[in-house]
C-alpha cells in the first residue's frame, strides 16, 4: 500500500472505527403475557370496584 493510498483509506468513513466489531446476537422480542377473557374481566371489575365505577353494559342494538 502506498503512503497515498493509506492516506486515503484514513480519510474514507467505513463505520468500523479502526477495527470490526463482533456480530451481536439479535435479542428476543419479549410478548407480555397473554390475559384470558375471565382474568381481563375479573381485572376491570378489581379496578372498577377500587374507582367507584359502574360497570360497562353492552347496549341493545336497536
Amino acid at each position: 500500500m502506498t503512503p497515498l493510498e493509506r492516506l486515503m483509506a484514513e480519510g474514507v468513513p467505513d463505520g468500523t472505527f479502526g477495527a470490526s466489531r463482533p456480530a451481536q446476537p439479535r435479542r428476543k422480542a419479549l410478548q407480555p403475557p397473554r390475559w384470558t377473557a375471565a382474568e381481563q374481566a375479573a381485572h376491570y371489575a378489581e379496578l372498577a370496584a377500587a374507582l367507584g365505577e359502574p360497570h360497562l353494559r353492552l347496549a341493545d342494538a336497536a
